[in-house]
């Protein structure tokens, strides 16, 4: 019998393989060229910097962990040429820009999760833009609506791009691993003669500009230890459990070398927070009570000495400049009570009329000052709608057992941490701090993730009622 015929095919001469392995070899040849006439150490930055690029116009999510990085490492404060440019705000605007054009792609329109942050973020930014027209420092109101035009480029990126429980999960992962490498470099700094001394005591010091101070470390501690500490409790791998136990520990030593006494109460603050936010309050209230007197033991006598002074009624130099500047504060705010003096002109302002330059050291009087009484009812309304979302999402989302669960955690540490920013707003401008706008970006993506998952129920239930009227009817024929 005769074999079938068989067509000739022949092998194509070009193949992707083979310009993979081509390209690669080209390119290997032009790198080692350019090693003899460059360091090879920028070739190597430019080779990596490319792979970065590609990746973060083709996974939006890789994007954004590369911004949050950026964000809080902030690279153009240690490299000079980084900052002329403004690598954060160029960065997030493309990044931003690319992931809108994708949400366009993917869905057909734009689609943003609905919430009233969203509006409430619009509102303080136009707030600032009206500041503008009476203040005091037009060039500090510049800089103060650039820094929030970028904490709003940050929140849109968050509320585009995280869309799953995992993705929220892998980016709270990263926000708090990065801020315990930043903070272990004060640690270091200040074990390794780095402190400063201040005001009687050796303090930490460093970091960048989101922990630039004594205060601003304090504050940035007093955000991240609700985070922990919830998370700790939540996790049930001992992997897990010892990452956030040591998260937990080293954010609390930093709190304590800082001698911040602002910092010191919003840390108390926050374990009366956990403490009414929990089932066990005698129990809790027991060992927070040991935990407060071990720690104290174990300061010096020079932070002893510095935080028995909240409770002096004679006040230090310190704090009366601090009185000082909220009584002119406070008149400022009277003076031009529609647009304030301008966002970021309080110290400006206050030379011009008093001849005292000083920031405001209250977030309170701060915002009155700076935007007006009308600026202040939008922010405060901003902060109001944090809380209120977040009590929301913990009366939705059950403890256990529920694919969201890990929302009841992060509510409850969003707001230890917006309760202990409110406590060292008293003595300290933290308006415009990032966690503000950080956390309500995460409370949107979590009452999304809710709504979602109501959606998908009530759908679930109509179609089992459905089916069970079905069911019924057709009884009904056979037994009619």
């Amino acid at each position: 019998m005769a074999e079938p015929y068989q067509t000739y095919q022949p092998k194509p001469i070009v193949t992707a393989k083979g310009l993979i392995f081509l390209a690669l070899i080209v390119g290997s040849l032009i790198l080692g060229g350019l090693a003899a006439l460059v360091n090879p150490l920028y070739l190597i930055l430019g080779v990596v910097g490319l792979v970065v690029i590609f990746l973060m116009v083709k996974y939006d999510y890789f994007g954004l962990l590369v911004y949050l990085l950026v964000f809080l490492m902030r690279p153009g404060e240690t490299y000079t040429f980084l900052a002329k440019v403004r690598i954060e705000l160029i960065l997030g605007a493309c990044l931003a820009f690319l992931a809108l054009i994708k949400n366009k792609y993917r869905y057909g329109h734009f689609t943003i999760p609905d919430n009233k942050l969203n509006l409430d973020m619009l509102l303080i930014l136009g707030a600032m833009c009206l500041s503008f027209s009476l203040s005091s420092c037009k060039d500090c109101t510049i800089n103060a609506i650039q820094e929030l035009l970028k904490l709003a480029i940050f929140f849109l990126l968050i509320i585009l791009t995280i869309d799953t429980r995992k993705k929220l999960e892998i980016f709270i992962w990263a926000f708090l691993l990065i801020n315990a490498k930043l903070t272990f470099d004060i640690n270091w700094g200040f074990y390794h003669g780095q402190a400063v001394y201040n005001q009687g005591l050796e303090r930490a010091t460093g970091g960048n500009s989101a922990m630039d101070n004594f205060n601003g470390i304090a504050i940035t501690m007093n955000t991240m230890i609700p985070f922990a500490y919830y998370l700790f409790f939540y996790y049930r791998e001992y992997w897990q459990k010892i990452l956030m136990l040591g998260c937990l520990i080293l954010f609390s030593w930093t709190l304590i070398i800082t001698g911040s006494r602002g910092g010191l109460l919003g840390f108390l603050g926050i374990l009366g927070i956990i403490w009414l936010q929990s089932k066990r309050k005698l129990a809790l209230g027991l060992f927070f009570i040991v935990f407060m007197a071990a720690g104290w033991t174990m300061l010096g006598a020079s932070s002893k000495a510095r935080y028995e002074t909240i409770f002096d009624k004679n006040l230090d130099e310190s704090s009366e400049n601090r009185v000082l500047a909220w009584e002119d504060g406070l008149e400022m705010a009277i003076i031009r009570p529609v647009t304030g003096v301008g966002a970021g002109a309080f110290a400006w302002a206050r030379v011009e009329r008093f001849g005292r330059y000083l920031n405001p050291h209250n977030m309170y009087i701060q915002v009155l000052a700076e935007l007006g009484f009308i600026g202040a009812f939008i922010y405060f309304m901003f902060v109001i709608d944090i809380f209120r979302f977040n009590f929301r999402l913990l009366k939705s989302v059950p403890s256990r057992g529920s694919p969201l669960a890990l929302l009841r955690p992060l509510s409850r540490a969003i707001i230890a941490s917006c309760g202990s920013l409110l406590i060292t707003g008293i003595f300290a401008h933290s308006a415009y701090r990032y966690t503000w706008y950080f956390v309500a970006a995460l409370t949107v993506i979590a009452m999304q993730f809710v709504r979602e998952m109501k959606a998908v129920e009530e759908s679930s239930s109509a179609g089992n009622l459905a089916v069970s009227a079905s069911g019924i009817d057709s009884g009904s024929k056979v037994n009619g």
